[in-house]
């Protein structure tokens, strides 16, 4: 970027849209926003065939999008052409796409790659799964290898990152490439929501360095991670995850190779590979990389660490020779020996997982021991090393130690072969010293009888101990279905807690059955009409959908569970022959649904049953789920009655309020009219003006009435806008001061407002509204002859304009309330008024972007301080002569300040 800014050019923006999986929405959505930028005049060339867009909606969106399509050679994009033609915009699907044979360039990310540097802006789509650090990982997810990989530095330099996402559901139903499991793509949404996350992580990190702010200096601080790279081919997704760790760590990485002259980093020599190629993948996956020289690989490896203040050491784990003894340790444990503070991580090699760990071994073996004729020749080889051992230990060993030396393979198969190979193993360790070692030698004679003790104690010893081997097994077996039955149950009980709605409920459930059991789910819910209906599906549920045959059988089963309330399908006493189970949501009061599970079929073809303690797993997590369905029921309706309670209040409120506020007024003007109208005679000049008088004054208070509830109309609905000008709060205070002139009486007004105060920028007639609805609550509320004071003064930027009173005062659990809508505190039931008032004033004070709060007086009297804070402004600079000081004139002073 630094070299084009010196020669003058700029380079292209890059936009990447970026999804799960094939199907997930990301060339529409970058084919759409090429659309409009055409629209906005934007020359856009468009390298997006009709044999890419392999799904119907993409390609009818394609052709009636009529963008003009980029040049190509030999079906690839023509760059050249592109770079003399300099269009605005170039859409480009399938980044990691790999180009014909004779091209310039191997990949058509290495052509966008030039058009950016040229400065043309690209529109390019790429699924996360060819990301170069996340392949291996999303490989293994998608069940098959993703041959093509765009590197990690190329995706990091984009400028937009637009994120194409659909639920797997969606991308299921359009086909395509994608996995067709949906945990596969939940994987591979989430490994997209965590590269996002990540990018956004280093974006903010970038900004804080920049601005050199303090705030960033603790995260400059994060601990490098170093990679021991070696030749062998599991070095590459070693090196993926280093990348990954480093991201996560928000921290850089370096990896380290070190040459020796016999042996490679990391494998035996049988596994030679190609160090070079792994250090170019380091690169592409943005790592330092560093090359060292040395006889003893972890000594380098641990002197490159401290020389770098490097923490944190990723190296492969070194495959044990599976025959033969370990001469000396392997890399992993002579950098643990050597390490003085430095934590080794050692990251399991390839094939290493199908490996039997010593302690599991129990576990894994097949119920019947080890598989086929392999357990018999095994034990047939080693009963005769130990023959061949013992005869030529035979002139110091008593009989009784070899008897007790030949029950060992014995013991040994009948606890990890089963009943079969333990006692072939007796049998053999019983003939083999009756033929070598008991008198007479060579020859199966048995002279003393006392040896057909020690055979029968053989074949005893063998198949009691089978049997217990056998038994500890299954209880091991059930003791570890247990164990993820339990713990299904504790992450569903606790995912109930965290979600809010009924749709994440479900999704939950059926990933705990999917990952507990295999089973394969469908959910049925009433409508609003009561009737059922399918909400979620998984697996083979979602297959056919709810046209066909067997979508519909599955529905009258589900509504006749629902009806009954029941269990019905296989396993239950009602439709046996069903190939699924159905199960009711229930609670104590009511069914809430139907819970439908298949598991997959069975080798043979035939339809799997659930066991007993699948019943119960099933079972207790429908009892979670109808119970959090109910709670939901009931939140919705409490909401609800809360809502409708509310809605009558109010109502209740405004009829009372607007009858009682209309009733009033209207009854003195009727009653002065008619006096007027009907006894003018008897009326003096001075009774003529009084009852006019009163006529008006009533009009007045219902044109308040009613320039309220427009006011609040207009809050609501937004309606209301702002005219800023220049306001001097003095004529503010005129203006307020000369409403309340004729509803004041004989309260006594003080006033302390300086000279030097600020203007204030904002709509003139809204705020003399407000400071009147204040001085008139303050009238309203004030006693005959009590004072009413009014403050003005400027403080912190701040203007703020202080209203006092002598009334009752409001107490303090209601200062907040009295804000909102048709609010009265019962203090002041007895004086009329709507409770729009101060609503209204709110209202307009958060338009200026000020407050306006109620507080008790501080002199000890009894009363009430309302104070409005509003932004103060400088005073304008007067217009020079001649110049136009029409609001809004100057710059600056238009209404989008």
């Amino acid at each position: 970027m630094d070299d084009l800014e010196k020669k003058g050019l700029r380079r292209g923006k890059l936009t990447l849209f970026i999804g799960a999986a094939p199907g997930s929405g990301k060339t529409q959505s970058m084919l759409r926003a090429a659309i409009r930028e055409a629209a906005a005049g934007v020359a856009v060339r468009c390298a997006v065939s009709g044999a890419e867009a392999q799904y119907p909606d993409t390609l009818d969106l394609l052709r009636h999008a009529d963008l003009p399509a980029a040049p190509e050679r030999g079906g690839d994009l023509d760059v050249d052409a592109l770079l003399e033609e300099k269009p605005g915009l170039v859409v480009v699907d399938r980044l990691e796409a790999r180009n014909a044979k004779r091209a310039v360039r191997l990949k058509r990310y290495m052509d966008v790659e030039t058009l950016l540097l040229n400065g043309i802006d690209v529109y390019a789509a790429l699924n996360i799964g060819h990301v170069e650090s996340l392949n291996g990982l999303a490989g293994r997810i998608c069940g098959r290898p993703l041959t093509e990989t765009v590197p990690d530095a190329f995706v990091e330099q984009a400028d937009v990152l637009r994120i194409a996402d659909a639920p797997p559901e969606e991308i299921m139903r359009r086909g395509g490439a994608a996995p067709r499991s949906e945990a596969s793509l939940s994987a591979l949404r989430e490994m997209l929501f965590r590269f996002a996350a990540e990018r956004m992580d280093s974006r903010l990190d970038a900004y804080l360095h920049g601005r050199g702010d303090d705030s960033s200096e603790p995260w400059s601080v994060a601990e490098k991670v170093m990679v021991a790279v070696g030749s062998g081919p599991s070095t590459a997704e070693l090196l993926r995850i280093g990348r990954r760790t480093a991201a996560a760590l928000k921290t850089s990485w370096i990896a380290v190779h070190v040459k020796q002259p016999e042996r490679t980093l990391g494998a035996p020599p049988r596994l030679q590979g190609d160090p070079e190629r792994n250090l170019r993948l380091a690169e592409e996956l943005g790592a330092e990389v560093a090359v060292r020289d040395g006889r003893s690989v972890s000594g380098e490896l641990l002197r490159f660490a401290e020389r770098h203040h490097i923490r944190q050491i990723l190296v492969g784990e070194t495959l044990r020779p599976r025959r033969g003894l370990r001469l000396r340790r392997t890399l992993a444990e002579e950098l643990v020996r050597g390490s003085r503070g430095i934590q080794i991580r050692v990251v399991p090699a390839a094939g290493s997982a199908e490996r039997p760990d010593p302690g599991s071994r129990l576990a894994k073996l097949p119920p019947g021991g080890l598989p086929g004729w392999a357990s018999y020749v095994l034990i047939t080889l080693l009963t005769a090393a130990m023959t061949a051992v013992l005869l030529r230990y035979a002139a110091v060993l008593e009989i009784v130690n070899i008897a007790l030396i030949y029950l060992f393979p014995v013991l040994l198969f009948a606890v990890y072969g089963g009943l079969g190979p333990s006692l072939f193993a007796a049998g053999a360790s019983v003939l083999a010293l009756d033929f070598f070692f008991v008198a007479p030698q060579l020859s199966f004679t048995v002279s003393d009888l006392r040896y057909l003790i020690s055979f029968g104690v053989y074949l005893s010893v063998a198949a009691l101990t089978a049997s217990l081997a056998g038994r500890l097994k299954q209880q091991l077996l059930h003791a570890r279905q247990r164990e993820e039955h339990t713990a299904s149950l504790y992450a569903f009980s606790r995912q109930i807690g965290a979600v809010s709605d009924v749709s994440s409920l479900l999704d939950g459930m059926a990933r705990q059955l999917s990952q507990t059991i295999g089973a394969e789910t469908s959910v049925y819910l009433p409508d609003e009409d009561g009737r059922l209906r399918r909400v979620h599906a998984s697996g083979g549920f979602s297959d056919h959908g709810d046209g066909g045959e067997r979508a519909r059988e599955e529905d009258v089963v589900a509504g006749l569970v629902f009806g009954d309330g029941e269990a019905a399908g296989r396993g239950s006493n009602t439709l046996r022959e069903l190939p699924g189970r159905y199960m009711p949501l229930r609670t104590e009061e009511r069914t809430y649904g139907v819970l439908a599970v298949r598991l997959p079929k069975r080798g043979d073809g035939s339809d799997a049953e659930l066991t007993g303690e699948q019943q119960r797993l099933l079972e207790a997590l429908c009892d979670l789920a109808a119970a959090a369905i109910a709670r939901f029921k009931l939140a919705e309706e409490a909401k609800l009655a809360h809502l409708t309670a509310e809605s009558e209040r109010l109502r209740t409120a405004i009829l009372d309020s607007v009858s009682h506020e209309l009733r009033t007024p209207l009854a003195t003007i009727v009653g002065s009219a008619t006096g007027l109208i009907d006894n003018d005679d008897l009326f003096s000049r001075e009774d003529r003006m009084e009852l006019l008088e009163t006529i008006r004054s009533g009009a007045m208070r219902m044109n308040r009435l009613v320039q309220n509830l427009l006011g609040m109309v207009r809050l609501e609905s937004g309606m209301l806008t702002l005219r800023r000008e220049w306001c001097d709060v003095q004529d503010l205070i005129g203006v307020s001061l000369a409403q309340i002139r004729d509803i004041r009486g004989s309260r006594e007004l003080s006033l302390r407002v300086p000279d030097d105060l600020p203007m204030v920028r904002g709509d003139e007639v809204l705020l003399e509204q407000v400071l009147g609805n204040v001085l008139g609550n303050a009238i309203k509320y004030g006693p005959d002859g009590s004072t009413i004071g009014l403050e003005a003064r400027a403080q912190g930027g701040m203007l703020i304009l202080s209203v006092s009173d002598e009334g009752p005062g409001i107490p303090e659990g209601e200062r907040q309330r009295v804000f909102e809508k048709f609010y009265r505190s019962d203090s002041t039931r007895q004086v009329s008024g709507t409770g729009l008032g101060l609503a209204i004033c709110k209202g307009i004070v958060d338009l200026h972007e000020g407050t306006i709060t109620a507080a008790p007086r501080t002199d000890g009297r009894s009363g009430t301080i309302v104070s409005i804070r509003l932004p103060a402004a400088d005073t304008p600079k007067l217009p020079e002569a001649g110049h136009d000081f029409r609001p809004g004139a100057e710059r600056g002073m238009n209404d989008d300040e």
